[in-house]
């Protein structure tokens, strides 16, 4: 039985469904969000099983985990992003000894931790790897709170002999709440019928050669309930990602291949832009086999079909 803190997010509702075609029972943890999607709700009190937990109280973690007798854990539970930063790093460890200490003292076999391509800022290499030296500055809350997590996750790993894994991601598909990567902003747009600019912060259109390296939400869930159930695993850091960049100029052209008529307008490359490069993926792909299935324009396929069909998200 594995358990998923922040199961009612965006990562941790495919990640459930990941883990199920794997052959796992899931508890999926909820506190804020109460949401089950058509295609876990065959599954619910069956296999699945939703329990309201939260990870900020360490009894109410460990009581889900004593009474479903978990055998391993992801954590996906995400920090807010906008609160101050002392109130944001309390919770981000907080959250995250309550649980180490709950994997802990359950004896589980995996933690499974959700870090981010966000750690990587700063990084001047021309492919982004798991060694590479991480800079001690932190411009972002997502790179400042993941770096934590990752320190953490590994310091307790040595000290508790629990095994904790990392994972760097950065992922786009359906159920995603907040808008904020181009690829769900583009496809939000082209399928209601509006203007790219109606849904961007800041009203500033993005540079066509801008981009970075995202992967469809369905492969990223299964490479996180592969690094879960992996009977072992060489390393505690591993990439998610497709191994290339993906730019909003091709993002676009994806999606108007998809919505022919939607109206996605880009800012005309200057070259002063920042230039992210790819994660290297070879250390998931050697161990595990792992690679994405998706093609960008699959993905986008089923992406918009999934919102024309009635999803909010």
């Amino acid at each position: 039985m594995i358990m998923i803190t922040g199961g009612m997010g965006f990562i941790g509702l495919h990640a459930a469904r990941a883990l199920l075609d794997l052959g796992e029972d899931v508890i999926i943890t909820r506190y804020r969000e109460d949401r089950l999607p058509s295609f876990l709700v065959p599954y619910l009190n069956k296999r699945l099983f939703i329990e309201t937990v939260d990870v900020l109280q360490a009894e109410s973690l460990l009581g889900a985990g004593k009474k479903h007798a978990v055998t391993g854990l992801m954590h996906l539970a995400s920090p807010r992003m906008n609160v101050p930063p002392a109130e944001g790093t309390q919770q981000t460890v907080q959250s995250l000894l309550h649980v180490l200490e709950c994997g802990r003292r359950l004896e589980v076999r995996r933690v499974v931790l959700a870090s981010s391509i966000a750690v990587y800022a700063g990084v001047e290499m021309p492919l982004w790897r798991e060694d590479d030296a991480l800079p001690v500055q932190a411009p972002y809350p997502m790179t400042a709170y993941k770096k934590v997590a990752e320190t953490i996750g590994d310091f307790y790993s040595r000290q508790a002999g629990l095994e904790v894994v990392s994972a760097r991601f950065s992922a786009f598909g359906p159920l995603a709440r907040g808008l904020y990567f181009l690829p769900a902003q583009a496809v939000h747009a082209a399928v209601n019928g509006l203007p790219l600019s109606s849904y961007l912060r800041g009203g500033l259109l993005p540079y066509e050669e801008e981009g970075m390296d995202v992967a469809y939400v369905t492969d990223t869930a299964e490479a996180l309930a592969r690094l879960q159930t992996a009977p072992s695993l060489a390393h505690s850091v591993y990439n998610i990602g497709t191994g290339q960049v993906t730019t909003h100029k091709q993002m676009v052209e994806a999606i108007l291949r998809v919505v022919p008529d939607a109206r996605l307008e880009l800012r005309p490359w200057k070259g002063d832009g920042p230039q992210y490069p790819a994660m290297d993926i070879s250390r998931i792909y050697k161990e595990l086999g792992w690679q994405p299935r998706y093609s960008l324009d699959l993905a986008i396929a089923e992406y918009a079909a999934w919102l024309r069909d009635g999803n909010p998200f």
